[in-house]
């Protein structure tokens, strides 16, 4: 498993000490590792935050912005961040659901408890981050998952990524290091310019490859061959 990066954003350090402690112990018995960053005022937390967590844990009731209006701001920019609420009070953990909260944890916190979550979490997390592409724009991070991708295709040095809702992505990357990437799922290199999600593939027809909204995309000759037969072999 990847490294994990945590923030933990709660008022009371002695509560941030205890997550620590707890994210260490899991750390040592389960072989995960962790990045933490942790903050005590939720001002400064979006004042700072990157974005680029892959878990907040996050306490609802802190002084001068609550957590769930830090929820809110969060996932202005960041949809798929998995965020655990830390409350004393459950009546406030229903709330969690209008942000799309994984899990809450009510205070005071005891390993068992939190280590069934974590584990929870760590599941979900580790499925979501190896079958999505990140991109980062001014303003947010984006986690596209690779099933709603076409295709992608090369524009000068950037990748350019279409998805099944008609929106493109860009990504500075080589097609080479998303080939790799792409390894092992249903993507095929058509041509040195195009890498084509299968599920999408509907026709071969005039060296073309035609998808389910009807793009046509040219296969090179010398690939032909494979790009029929591994197209035939996912259609069986």
């Amino acid at each position: 498993m990847d490294m994990i990066k945590v923030v933990i954003l709660e008022d009371d350090q002695t509560q941030v000490d205890l997550t620590k402690k707890f994210l260490e112990q899991y750390s040592q018995t389960e072989n995960c590792l962790f990045h933490v960053q942790s903050y005590n005022s939720p001002l400064e937390f979006l004042e700072t935050y990157e974005y680029d967590a892959d878990l907040i844990f996050l306490d609802i009731r802190m002084p001068g912005l609550t957590g769930m209006a830090v929820a809110r701001e969060i996932r202005k920019k960041d949809e798929s961040v998995t965020i655990i609420f830390i409350t004393s009070l459950t009546q406030y953990a229903i709330e969690g659901y209008e942000v799309n909260a994984e899990d809450y944890i009510v205070k005071p916190i005891n390993y068992p408890e939190f280590k069934i979550k974590l584990n929870r979490c760590l599941s979900r997390i580790t499925l979501k981050n190896s079958r999505t592409v990140t991109f980062v724009t001014n303003d947010s991070i984006i986690k596209l998952s690779m099933d709603s991708i076409t295709y992608i295709e090369t524009d000068l040095h950037r990748l350019i990524f279409h998805d099944n809702e008609s929106f493109t992505y860009v990504k500075h990357q080589s097609m080479k290091e998303c080939e790799e990437e792409f390894k092992d799922t249903d993507f095929l290199r058509i041509n040195s310019s195009y890498l084509v999600n299968l599920r999408y593939a509907n026709n071969i027809q005039g060296g073309d490859m035609i998808l389910s909204d009807g793009t046509r995309l040219k296969i090179s000759r010398p690939r032909m061959n494979q790009v029929v037969k591994a197209f035939l072999d996912f259609k069986k």
